[in-house]
């Protein structure tokens, strides 16, 4: 088709089409990045989003102007179509990582100052960006995780609830009276400074071990990890302390070996 046979009319109403895709598409954007704010999303987030939405109307804008000068836009879609393919998957890590962070994003399940646990790191989420979650190891390194990786391994936000449990085994002598150590350590741990407000400690008796009866402390303590390191280690300081002030023993492992001569008998002194 000759451009120079295209009326006037219809080179006009595409300019208009075009000039307002094109407003619309700024517009849209700086809703966007306006709403980031409220809408507690990532500032490099919301430009990613604004950017994209752009795009699109662009182009949509682009088609209908191109169809209204009377251009066949069926082959040029098809040529578009073929080649957002091949670029879709020459890109598809850093889109599938695109995708990834708009998903944690709008799932929330982490958010920056958490403290979580993926893919063998753990950290404080410093950022959430278009390609990764950055973290700041508690060693103090810088982490950075790509968001498809987060969201298709485990994942443990160790803060998302303000207290979490630990743990603690460990054992004393068969000759122990059990019902006074467990009362006598439940009071101790449950008296630590800085478990005010979390839910109350417990000791348990969970078994009988080769060397010693097992019992197991089960401390509830802030998330915050170095805060809950150091509680821990409060604790474990109180249970050996208690224990050795009431001389109960901690027991070391034991092994009995019987040792034959030659004949097979035991040997004798």
């Amino acid at each position: 088709m000759n451009l120079a046979d295209i009326p006037t009319a219809n080179w006009l109403i595409a300019s208009v089409t075009l000039l307002s895709g094109l407003l619309i598409s700024m517009v849209v954007g700086r809703a966007v990045r306006s709403a980031a704010k409220p809408l507690n999303m990532q500032k490099e987030m919301a430009h990613v989003v604004a950017r994209v939405i752009r795009v699109v109307v662009l182009a949509v804008t682009v088609v209908i102007s191109l169809d209204m000068l009377g251009v066949e836009v069926g082959p040029l879609l098809g040529a578009l179509g073929i080649s957002g393919v091949l670029v879709a998957l020459s890109l598809q890590p850093v889109l599938g990582n695109l995708v990834g962070s708009i998903m944690l994003q709008a799932q929330r399940p982490i958010r920056t100052g958490d403290q979580i646990n993926s893919n063998g790191h753990s950290g404080t989420v410093i950022d959430i960006n278009g390609r990764a979650v950055a973290l700041k190891s508690f060693d103090g390194e810088i982490v950075h995780l790509p968001n498809l990786k987060v969201l298709d391994e485990p994942l443990v936000n160790q803060t998302k609830d303000e207290f979490r449990r630990t743990l603690i085994p460990f054992q004393v002598s068969y000759a122990a009276d059990l019902r006074m150590t467990q009362k006598l350590l439940t009071t101790e741990i449950r008296d630590l400074p800085g478990l005010e407000g979390a839910p109350p400690a417990d000791v348990l008796v969970t078994g009988f071990g080769d060397s010693g009866i097992d019992l197991v402390a089960r401390i509830w303590h802030p998330s915050e990890e170095l805060t809950s390191r150091w509680l821990i280690s409060e604790a474990a300081i109180t249970i050996r302390e208690t224990l050795s002030r009431h001389d109960v023993e901690i027991p070391f492992p034991q092994r009995v070996l019987h040792v034959k001569g030659a004949s097979g008998l035991p040997l004798q002194d």
